[in-house]
C-alpha cells in the first residue's frame, strides 16, 4: 500500500509505480464501499446525507491541520492551484448534493448504482475534453465493469425520471471531481494539503447550501457525530489520499474503473453487517465486475512486460 506522504513502502524495483497505484485505487474504493455501513447508522439517529457530507469534512479538518503542521508542510497556494481546488471542491460538495437529493425520487439502492455509472462519464470527458485514447482493453474492461454494475440495479415503482437525472449527474459529477484532480495541476500537490483544502472547501460549500435548504442537522445525537467523524477520518483523509495516489499513478480513466471495487465492499459490507439481501443477480454483478476489472490489471501487466523490452527509443509505445 501507499503510504500517504507520496512515498512508497515497497523497495525500489520490487514493485512497479502503476502496481502500487492500482493497490492505493483499490484500498480506496474498499474503503469508500465499506463506510456507508457507518453511515446509515447515523441516518437511523437522525442525520442525513447532507449532514454527514458537512460533518465528515469539517471533522476532517482539524486532523489535517495537525498533521500538515507535524510535517511542516506549508499551506501556500498559488492561483491556479486554488482556482482548480475551488472548483474540485464545488464539483465534490455537488456530487453529494445531487446524490442525497436524488433520495427523494428513486430508491437509495437505484440512486447509487446510477451514481456507479461514473467512469463512464470519466473516459468521456478525457475523450472529448483531452483526447485521451482508450484501448481496447480498458473499453472491454470499462463495458464489463459497467455491465456488472447493471446487476445490482433494483427497478421500484416508484422511479420518476427526474430522480434518474439527477443521480446520473451525481456521476457527472464526480467524474468531473476526478478529471479535475488530474488534470488541473493538483495530482502531484502534497496529499494532506489537498485533502485539507477540499476538506475546508467542501464544508464551507455545505454552509451555504443550508442556508436556504436547512438541510443541515446541527444537534445530531453525540454517538452519529462520533460515526460520522469516524467516516471523515476514513473517506476524507485515507481513502481520498490513496486515491489521489492511484489517480497520480494510473490517471483518472484507469483509475475510476478500478473504482469498480467499490460497489463490490459496499454489497459485502451491506450483507455483512446490516443483513442486506445478497441475491445470485449481485454475485452475478460482483463477479462480472471483478472479471473486468482482472483483465485490465493483467493487460497493463502484459502491456509493461513488453515495453521493457523495447529498445529505450520506442518504450512505452504498446498500449492496452
Amino acid at each position: 500500500m501507499c503510504p500517504p506522504d507520496g512515498g512508497y513502502l515497497f523497495g525500489e524495483g520490487e514493485v512497479s509505480i502503476k502496481t502500487k497505484g492500482i493497490l492505493c485505487t483499490i484500498a480506496s474504493a474498499v474503503i469508500f464501499g465499506v463506510t456507508p455501513v457507518l453511515s446509515s447508522l447515523t441516518f437511523a439517529m437522525g442525520s442525513n446525507a447532507a449532514t454527514l457530507t458537512f460533518y465528515r469534512n469539517l471533522s476532517a479538518v482539524p486532523v489535517l491541520l495537525v498533521l500538515l503542521w507535524a510535517r511542516r508542510i506549508s499551506l501556500r497556494l498559488n492561483r491556479k492551484e486554488a482556482l482548480a481546488i475551488l472548483l474540485v471542491s464545488f464539483l465534490g460538495a455537488a456530487t453529494g448534493i445531487t446524490l442525497s437529493s436524488s433520495y427523494n425520487y428513486v430508491g437509495v439502492g437505484t440512486a447509487t448504482i446510477l451514481h456507479f455509472l461514473y467512469p463512464v462519464f470519466v473516459v468521456l470527458i478525457c475523450r472529448i475534453f483531452f483526447r485521451e485514447k482508450l484501448g481496447k482493453v480498458k473499453t472491454i474492461a470499462l463495458a464489463g465493469a459497467t455491465l456488472g454494475i447493471v446487476f445490482f440495479f433494483e427497478q421500484s415503482g416508484d422511479m420518476k425520471v427526474l430522480g434518474i437525472v439527477i443521480a446520473l449527474l451525481s456521476g457527472v459529477t464526480y467524474a468531473g471531481y476526478l478529471v479535475g484532480i488530474e488534470r488541473m495541476g493538483i495530482k502531484d500537490m502534497n496529499p494532506f494539503k489537498l485533502a485539507f483544502y477540499i476538506a475546508l472547501v467542501v464544508a464551507v460549500i455545505m454552509l451555504f447550501y443550508d442556508i436556504p435548504t436547512g438541510a443541515i442537522i446541527f444537534d445530531i445525537p453525540p454517538k452519529a457525530l462520533l460515526l460520522t467523524c469516524i467516516v471523515g477520518i476514513s473517506c476524507t483523509i485515507v481513502a481520498f489520499i490513496l486515491l489521489q495516489l492511484g489517480i497520480r499513478s494510473l490517471g483518472a480513466s484507469m483509475a475510476s474503473i478500478l473504482s469498480m471495487f467499490e460497489p463490490i465492499s459496499s454489497v459485502f459490507a451491506g450483507w455483512l453487517f446490516l443483513g442486506e439481501g445478497f441475491g445470485v443477480s449481485k454475485v452475478i454483478g460482483c463477479v462480472v465486475i471483478l472479471g473486468a476489472v482482472t483483465a485490465l490489471v493483467a493487460a497493463d501487466k502484459i502491456a509493461a512486460r513488453r515495453n521493457a523490452l523495447l529498445p529505450e527509443t520506442e518504450e512505452g509505445i504498446i498500449e492496452f
